[in-house]
């Protein structure tokens, strides 16, 4: 019994080098991504199809997390050794190691040659099942703490993974932008050479032009750089080996006045309901074995149900003040389409120049781009404020 106690809590430690390995060898592979973590049955026949092309969609990624992300397939190896276990039971296996640990010390004569080293030796034993004994003294976790807490890790991933879709979305947008003005800088360096050549602009001006379209030119292979590095993090952190060639599919587009839906006191509710953090602090409370822990442990808490409350509040405001900004950014587009419209008609009429309708042109691409990026802040505010209310606010 104590030997397969012991083994338990080695096994833990050892399961975690084994599935990082896993992780390693499974992405340098042959295989394009690695093997799912369910069975077959687990899904239809076309949602596997849907998961194990190369077409990343938006509403896919719970499902790649859960069954392809190394860390969530690691933390599914570790639980199997809670799975069932009280705190007791975990207690146990610690105190049971140090028993372990105390029977094979083996003290030195005082004339032994290696009496040094041995002694050494034996004072670290007792040290470790010092420890072991005080962890189990200490152990508040038990079977639902590691599973909340292993639940929690999957959901955050989630966040992430969905935030990096956004963050690609968004890079997307950032080198229309910065293509924008690499076009208006080359205009600005034409223009400025025609003006050198009939005197009406110095040498100087010419310099500054090519210097602003050498910087811009150079934004661009920033830009292009931030997009294959998102959609690198992106693409490994669900399953795909490095360098697959992955499509990444459309954002969804944000919901109108979520807002305007929103009961913000019962939201609040639900996310002190939901927490896993407070879930988690609530069993340690009830599974710490001295006053003091329990005492710790219910402050953790108590602390923990307010900064959920404000953490709410503020993923509330957030929501809010994106919605606001997202609206204007609609409106700004409104109008730079509006006279786009006019300019586009004065063209054809010949009662505008070429330039100044270029110039126009790149204020309703600006606009466009703003558009968008307000569009995808405002997505990524409503899933930060629905991610808070189902278990993810932060409890500091």
């Amino acid at each position: 019994m104590n030997q397969n106690r012991r083994f338990c809590l080695t096994r833990r430690i050892a399961s975690g080098v084994a599935a990082c390995s896993l992780g390693v060898f499974l992405a340098a592979g042959a295989p394009v991504q690695v093997l799912a973590a369910s069975p077959q049955f687990a899904y239809s026949t076309e949602k596997w199809a849907s998961l194990q092309d190369d077409k990343l969609e938006f509403d896919e990624i719970a499902d790649r997390i859960h069954e392809y992300n190394s860390t969530v397939e690691k933390n599914r190896i570790e639980y199997k050794d809670y799975q069932g276990k009280d705190s007791n039971e975990i207690a146990q296996e610690y105190y049971d190691a140090a028993d372990e640990i105390e029977s094979s010390i083996e003290y030195p004569d005082s004339d032994d040659a290696n009496y040094g080293s041995s002694l050494a030796a034996a004072q670290r034993s007792e040290a470790s099942a010092t420890q072991m004994r005080e962890q189990g003294d200490n152990n508040v976790d038990d079977a639902n703490v590691k599973a909340w807490g292993y639940t929690q890790t999957e959901k955050s991933l989630v966040q992430q993974a969905q935030n990096l879709m956004i963050q690609y979305w968004n890079a997307q947008e950032n080198l229309k932008s910065v293509q924008n003005h690499v076009s208006k800088a080359e205009k600005d360096y034409e223009t400025a050479n025609l003006k050198f050549s009939s005197g009406s602009a110095t040498q100087t001006d010419v310099l500054d032009a090519k210097e602003t379209l050498l910087k811009a030119q150079a934004s661009i292979t920033t830009a292009e750089s931030n997009i294959a590095s998102t959609k690198e993090s992106l693409c490994q952190m669900l399953g795909w080996k490095y360098g697959a060639s992955v499509e990444i599919g459309a954002l969804p587009d944000p919901q109108e006045q979520m807002s305007a839906s929103v009961n913000l006191e019962e939201d609040i509710a639900k996310a002190q309901e939901n927490n896993y953090q407070l879930k988690i602090l609530a069993r340690q409370v009830n599974n710490a074995m001295t006053s003091t822990l329990k005492e710790q442990y219910q402050t953790t808490l108590t602390s923990g149900k307010e900064a959920v409350k404000s953490n709410v509040q503020s993923a509330y405001q957030n929501l809010k003040l994106s919605e606001a900004q997202y609206e204007q950014a609609k409106r700004s587009l409104e109008l730079e389409e509006k006279t786009k419209q006019t300019n586009d008609r004065k063209l054809a009429a010949g009662l505008i120049s070429q330039n100044a309708y270029q110039s126009a042109t790149y204020s309703y691409e600006s606009a466009s781009v703003a558009k968008e990026t307000a569009a995808m802040s405002l997505l990524q505010a409503q899933l930060a404020y629905q991610w808070a209310v189902d278990g993810l606010a932060s409890t500091q």
